[in-house]
């Protein structure tokens, strides 16, 4: 019984793994053949492919992995019908070329007035006549979505350059970059950063001795040298010689290499003194922030005074943050902070509102009394008066649990430095430049 169970359990372990790439065996028999015959006379048809497809369910991107690997190699897709056409040319000899090019209209009529009744099943037609049913985007559709997408980035790159969240993690990755953990690239987009408004070029390092970056090939020094060489056996030297592409490729690696190493050694430098700024005054608005949670626990406000040195504090912040171009994995990783943070919230305030609901109490009474009132020390004792349905049950008996939430939220506010309300704001700037992008 037990050999039984471990032999099921063997079976199913290869079907729980899903494919990612082309969806062909390159190691079936049945497929080395197919392929074989298919280089020899460079297509193969639907039906042939589908005969090799495994059984289970593919997915539109693991054809289009099958179609493109085809490609490559040569290989067109074609339908049955138009395989036929060349065929009967080829048995016919040399005279037969006039017919087949005017078969082919008749062929493809055929073929399309047979679509409707072709099965339904067959993944590769399906993918292509969902494909083929697709509108391609006129070039000023693609200027147009472009931008959206490009203003969708920099709404939720603005967003994210507010969030406390985000000052915090600079002044780690100052501390790391200093210690040598990370490089400067891991942190900033080296190449929009460099350029900035100016778009000014990369800089520009020697190449080592021996390459000549203008074409690609070595002085002429070298050159002549290897003409002794040159005059060995023919079929050595092709082997032993680069071809010019070949080079060009090694020449623009080494190129982009030594790039972006210089620009990191000229950028570096601006880069700690910006987020030495940025430590140094956020140091000063965190005392500020927590001193809004801190009054706002106790129904109070900051000064005017104090007010508007938060505000100059922050716009110091956040402009100096948006003059660096950050590294996209940066980027996603702050979004992914400040949606975990986001999800607790909403995770304790839906406790909160299905207990109120529990009691009789709307749900849209209590957003009402409930939003911009989360940090409010009166909130309990004041709700807990009200007439409406409800409340005043909701309180009495579930005083504890809201407390224990409402405490849950406050603890948000203080790891963040906003007011809960200034949370959701930024977390909605930045999921809606998310969804343009």
């Amino acid at each position: 019984m037990a050999t039984k169970t471990a032999e099921a359990e063997d079976q199913e372990q290869p079907q729980a793994e899903p494919h990612d790439g082309p969806v062909l065996d390159m190691s079936d028999a049945a497929v080395k053949k197919l392929i074989k015959t298919a280089k020899a006379r460079g297509f193969v048809t639907y039906d042939e492919l589908n005969e090799v497809l495994p059984s289970e369910e593919v997915t539109s991107e693991q054809i289009e992995d099958t179609m493109s690997m085809l490609s490559d190699m040569g290989i067109n897709v074609i339908d049955t019908d138009e395989a036929e056409e060349p065929a009967e040319g080829e048995a016919g000899g040399e005279a037969a070329p006039h017919p087949v090019v005017a078969a082919q209209p008749v062929a493809k009529a055929e073929t399309a007035k047979a679509e409707p009744i072709e099965r339904t099943d067959d993944p590769v037609r399906m993918y292509l006549r969902e494909m083929g049913s697709v509108e391609l985007l006129s070039r000023e559709g693609e200027i147009a979505i472009a931008k959206r997408i490009e203003a969708g980035r920099e709404a939720m790159i603005a967003g994210l350059c507010e969030s406390p969240l985000t000052f915090q993690a600079i002044i780690i990755w100052r501390d790391e970059l200093n210690e040598g953990k990370i490089l400067l690239r891991d942190i900033i987009d080296l190449e929009a950063t460099y350029q900035g408004p100016d778009a000014k070029p990369a800089p520009s390092q020697p190449l080592p001795e021996g390459v000549n970056g203008a074409d690609g090939q070595a002085p002429q020094q070298g050159a002549q040298s290897a003409q002794p060489g040159a005059r060995a056996d023919a079929d050595d030297e092709e082997e032993q010689e680069p071809r010019p592409e070949e080079f060009e490729e090694d020449e623009d690696d080494l190129e982009n290499s030594l790039s972006l190493a210089a620009m990191e050694a000229e950028l570096k430098p601006k880069v700690l003194e910006t987020f030495d700024l940025v430590a140094t005054n956020y140091k000063k608005l965190r005392k500020l922030q927590d001193q809004v949670v801190e009054r706002a626990l106790r129904n109070d406000q900051l000064s005017s005074g104090q007010e508007k040195r938060y505000k100059v504090l922050k716009d110091e912040i956040v402009a100096e943050i948006k003059s660096l171009s950050l590294n996209a994995n940066r980027i996603e990783s702050l979004v992914e902070t400040l949606y975990d943070i986001n999800k607790k919230l909403l995770g304790y305030e839906g406790r909160m509102l299905r207990l109120a609901e529990s009691y009789g109490v709307k749900r849209e009474d209590f957003l009402t009394e409930y939003q911009d009132n989360e940090l409010d020390p009166n909130w309990l004792r004041r709700v807990g008066r009200l007439k409406k349905r409800g409340w005043a049950d909701f309180i009495h008996d579930e005083r504890g649990m809201v407390k224990e939430l409402r405490q849950e939220i406050q603890n948000l506010a203080a790891e963040t430095g906003l007011h809960i309300s200034e949370f959701r704001r930024i977390v909605h700037i930045v999921q809606k430049g998310e969804r343009e992008a």
